[in-house]
């Protein structure tokens, strides 16, 4: 793979103030299964992740409950524990602002920043009067006009703030303005997606406004040693977990090896705390003369009905309920392949229940059962001889899998090298599509091959040896590759194969690991299909593989996704309205359009489509999530690696339930779709005149 790099990322420190949702678990298993990916090929990962549990509000809530605030704050760390230990997800440490460690760790940071000086010549910490808007349930301030009215709003929680003045401490971030945006425009600080880093470089030339570090009023938090009726503002404090966990009060060798000589330090974020993540922290920490961050990734909001999951507001998704109902591989694959990592996305049971029979019941699932069964009946159940040569005449597995000189996705790299970069880039749908794409085209050799006819003539027996070793050990690939976003369905295929168990380790990424002659254990159902009855889908139950061509039966419509079709038939699939008869535009018309070349970056079928594929592009500065009509011109995975023109500025609109943002242009011939193209090596992004 790569050089052996030493790696630090964590999570947001989750607020206590009510139990964990899926937008906490969305954020913490997706760090988990790049620090997966990362171990996998070798590097040296450590992985932060925690509780914020300072602040006013929690002060609040722990009173209204009739609760000590500590005992409040235990019991609620306690929860999202227990939520990590049941999504398998395997943080290094686990550090509570509660913390002696963090709390020695805030106090040292505070000494260094009091005797800093900012880059204007004064101090960097100073005292001072604040007057305005603030919003307890964010613990931050606010600008007039980020409120909404009437009644001062808090555009995030949509509860009144309140008018707070008080002289508090404060940190002359004005004066590092001309830093961070030195640090930001050199990616030194790399903020990802591009819309975010552009978001907050437009912050910056708005012009940043000195923070307070300290509150009067609040009484739970961290005293701070000048004047203990002060507590250090939930920011300060909140943020400083990054270097406190790893003991950075006392120089610990965690703190040297993992912040001040990691080769990279990222922080995953939502999008709502990016300013904080990429304004404050690394001034603060330049102030104090630390280390600063180098990556900093804000992802969208997982929304419901088109709102942020919030406790605050009722929008609520119960994460155990899914996890009791689907399991967590099943959790971690859908929240992680859905939808596109830094972009916004609905959640919706519906979708849920479609990605689980489609992907792992149907495609995986069905695979794995289809070839373990085939050497239980064809190789009296145990791992047939290993080719001694290529399966060149089959368009090469081996080759195809490991080998760089192969251009099979457009960026001259094997399948392997292609599913970690893309886990690398945090592009988790991607790094599935690919992974989805060879367990279609897995199934589909299947058929073409019918090894079953193949047993039926004892010449053909040695062919049938090598197919069913060449099958066994892709679909081994596969799932080590998935394993960090499904470890434990991941573990079950390799043990279904006969190997140790435990997670896989770098060198099972390399070709030829089943051992012949090895005797497989029974076939087990990975992912029995969910039954949709009634209101409420039923538990899975185990379905056994009478055949080995046979696939699971389809499933019953889920409530609410689609209605009977009328006597005349069901309404044509399309990706946008009839058009009017034809008529002349001005070049003013032609010119409220906004087309753009875009790099398909992943494409998938939309169960229950015939014609529609979902397509995740790259158009320079984000990534779009687009439905277009063209499933029965081209397959999904031609299109991984290709530049099409995109109407960029669309008014987004969904298809079958799935949000499309813009539209692909393609012409029509003979009733299928032809796309527009280009005869030279087009950024995506460039705009289409």
């Amino acid at each position: 793979m790569t050089a052996r790099r030493t790696l630090y990322q964590t999570t947001p420190i989750y607020y206590v103030n009510d139990v964990p949702h899926p937008g906490h678990a969305y954020t913490t298993i997706a760090a988990d299964a790049l620090a997966r990916a990362r171990r996998l090929s070798g590097h040296r990962v450590f992985f932060l992740t925690g509780t914020d549990e300072h602040g006013q509000n929690i002060e609040r809530i722990a009173r209204e409950k009739g609760k000590d605030t500590q005992a409040y704050c235990d019991e609620i760390a306690a929860v999202f524990k227990a939520l990590w230990v049941r999504l398998d997800v395997e943080y290094d440490r686990f550090i509570r602002t509660t913390d002696e460690i963090h709390r020695r760790g805030v106090l040292e940071l505070w000494r260094r920043m009091t005797a800093a000086t900012a880059p204007d010549g004064q101090s960097a910490i100073y005292r001072g009067k604040y007057a305005g808007w603030y919003c307890p349930r964010c613990e931050a301030f606010k600008d007039e006009d980020e409120l909404k009215e009437p009644g001062h709003l808090c555009p995030d929680h949509e509860r009144p703030c309140e008018w707070t003045e008080e002289e508090n401490y404060f940190f002359r971030l004005s004066a590092y303005s001309d830093w961070l945006k030195d640090e930001i425009e050199s990616d030194r600080l790399l903020i990802e997606p591009a819309g975010r880093r552009n978001e907050v470089l437009s912050v910056i030339r708005q012009g940043l406004k000195d923070f307070s570090v300290s509150r009067a009023r609040v009484k739970w938090g961290i005293p701070v040693p000048e004047e203990p009726a002060h507590v250090f503002y939930v920011w300060m404090d909140a943020l400083s977990n990054y270097v406190t966990a790893l003991g950075f009060a006392d120089d610990a060798p965690e703190f040297r090896e993992f912040w001040q000589k990691s080769d990279e330090r990222l922080h995953f974020v939502g999008k709502e705390i990016i300013r904080f993540h990429c304004l404050y922290w690394p001034a603060m920490l330049r102030a104090a003369d630390v280390a600063t961050p180098t990556r900093v990734f804000a992802h969208g909001w997982l929304t419901k009905g088109g709102k942020k999951l919030s406790k605050t507001t009722g929008n609520v998704i119960d994460p155990d309920r899914l996890i009791d109902r689907y399991g967590a591989d099943a959790f971690r694959y859908f929240f992680l392949r859905e939808g596109s990592f830094g972009q916004d996305w609905d959640f919706t049971d519906e979708a849920f229940v479609s990605r689980y029979n489609s992907d792992l019941a149907n495609d995986f699932g069905n695979l794995v059962s289809r070839a373990l069964t085939m050497v239980a009946r064809f190789n009296e159940g145990k791992v047939p001889p290993r080719p001694g040569s290529l399966d060149e005449g089959d368009v090469g597995l081996e080759v195809r899998f490991q080998s760089e000189k192969v251009d099979w996705d457009a960026t001259g790299s094997s399948l392997v090298a292609a599913v970690f970069a893309r886990y690398e880039s945090l592009d988790y749908a991607g790094a599935l599509s690919l992974l989805w794409s060879w367990v279609g085209q897995l199934n589909q050799r299947i058929v073409v091959q019918a090894p079953w006819e193949m047993a039926k003539d004892p010449g053909q027996r040695p062919e049938l040896g090598q197919f069913l070793y060449r099958l066994l050990e892709a679909i081994r690939l596969i799932a080590v590759m998935a394993w960090p976003v499904m470890p434990k369905a991941g573990e079950r295929v390799l043990a279904m194969m006969g190997l140790p168990p435990g997670p896989p380790a770098p060198d099972d990424l390399k070709w030829g690991r089943l051992v012949p002659g090895a005797t497989l254990p029974p076939v087990e159902a990975l992912f029995p299909r969910i039954e949709v009855t009634g209101v409420e889908p039923r538990a899975p139950r185990e379905k056994k593989v009478s055949d080995p061509t046979e696939r699971p039966a389809a499933a019953a419509p889920v409530p609410g996704t689609a209605s009977a079709p009328s006597p005349a038939g069901p309404p044509a699939e399309t990706t946008q309205a009839q058009p009017p008869a034809s008529a002349l535009i001005t070049i003013d018309d032609f010119a409220k359009m906004e087309l753009r070349v875009a790099l398909v970056k992943s494409a998938e079928k939309i169960p229950g489509s015939k014609k529609l594929l979902k397509l995740q592009v790259d158009l320079g500065d984000e990534t779009r999530q687009i439905v277009s009509g063209i499933a029965d011109a081209y397959t999904p995975e031609s299109l991984v690696g290709r530049k099409v023109v995109l109407v960029a500025n669309l008014k987004p609109a969904k298809l079958m339930g799935v949000e499309s943002f813009g539209m692909v242009l393609a012409a029509s011939l003979d009733g299928k779709a032809v796309l527009c193209g280009f005869d030279a090596d087009v950024p995506p992004g460039t705009k289409v005149k």
